[in-house]
């Protein structure tokens, strides 16, 4: 089972203690992305052990597609209390905590193994974990999403960077994925998952950079024309809840709701590879064309992006943790 080892709370519920001394407890869920895909079913997941720990004590509601707080909105909503559990991917953290940004440089981390192991070193932690507190955030888990890859329309395949001169990507409102598009020459478009559908159906955008998962549980396989695999970045979600909150609950509490955590984190692990590789398939299924790079292909790509490194890395995250990921990274 693999679960977030630095995070040994969940600040996400709201307490109301009952005269009878029941457990009450209010839980609003705030998914950014469909309930379809992996993330969504992780959280239905959780809803239901959260349900069955805590039984008619306690009120789970889950919100799917940004329908209460999208990918923009979702950390205020948390930090609020308007919002108890948030899953964004890592990236979304980095104006609250820019020293996040470091995971997900291009082509650094690229294995579950990796980003767990990172997330749970000390010397990492302590670059983005207390800007997360000192925000009332906490993180709590630790939830696979997968390899982003290149998902776009038109005839021409992508293969190398050069291809992607002039092409207009969206990409998440994050600092280091805008600049590592950016540095291949595309022309980046930031804008909330829940547009990208019909962004890219009217042509607003030509390509995305979702995993195969995402892009299946949008809907987007029906629309895009090809997929080349660049996994340029390996996508996971911190799951984050209201730190305030968190302080509040007993130990009957707690352990419910972190045994519930645990059972949904274990079944989104086993499950998030299986979703995309289901994901490819459902590509060529659908007749269209999934590009496996070569070694020098690949090797061009992360030449290209390597720059970003330079400004998000040790800037944002120091010397010491830098050096750290990148021997995580080659391990």
């Amino acid at each position: 089972m693999k679960q977030f080892a630095f995070a040994t709370a969940l600040s996400a519920l709201s307490l109301a203690a009952m005269t009878t001394g029941a457990i009450a407890l209010d839980v609003v869920l705030s998914n950014d992305n469909n309930g379809l895909g992996v993330k969504g079913k992780t959280f239905e997941l959780l809803k239901s052990e959260i349900e069955s720990r805590l039984g008619d004590g306690v009120d789970v509601e889950v919100h799917h597609s940004g329908a209460l707080f999208d990918q923009n909105t979702q950390i205020a909503g948390v930090q609020l209390g308007s919002a108890h559990i948030i899953s964004p991917t890592s990236g979304i953290y980095a104006p609250t905590a820019p020293g996040v940004t470091a995971l997900t440089l291009p082509f650094l981390l690229t294995s579950p193994e990796q980003i767990e192991t990172a997330m749970n070193d000390p010397v990492v932690r302590e670059a983005f974990v207390p800007d997360l507190e000192a925000k009332n955030i906490v993180p709590v888990a630790l939830w696979m999403n997968g390899p982003r890859e290149l998902a776009y329309r038109g005839s021409e395949p992508i293969l190398m960077p050069e291809d992607m001169e002039g092409v207009k990507i969206r990409v998440q409102n994050v600092p280091s994925d805008i600049a590592a598009m950016s540095a291949v020459g595309a022309n980046v478009v930031a804008m909330s998952w829940s547009e990208v559908p019909t962004a890219l159906q009217q042509g607003v955008i030509d390509a995305v950079e979702p995993t195969a998962n995402a892009l299946a549980g949008a809907g987007l396989i029906d629309i895009a024309d090809q997929m080349t695999r660049i996994s340029y970045q390996y996508s996971f979600y911190i799951v984050g809840a209201n730190k305030t909150w968190w302080d509040g609950m007993s130990d009957e509490e707690r352990n419910a709701v972190e045994e519930a955590l645990e059972v949904a984190t274990a079944w989104n692990w086993e499950n998030a590879a299986a979703e995309n590789v289901n994901g490819y398939q459902a590509m060529r299924d659908a007749g269209k064309p999934v590009h496996e790079l070569n070694a020098e292909q690949k090797a061009a790509w992360a030449a290209a992006m390597r720059p970003v490194w330079e400004e998000f890395g040790i800037p944002l995250v120091g010397e010491e943790a830098m050096h750290r990921l990148i021997e995580i990274g080659t391990e």
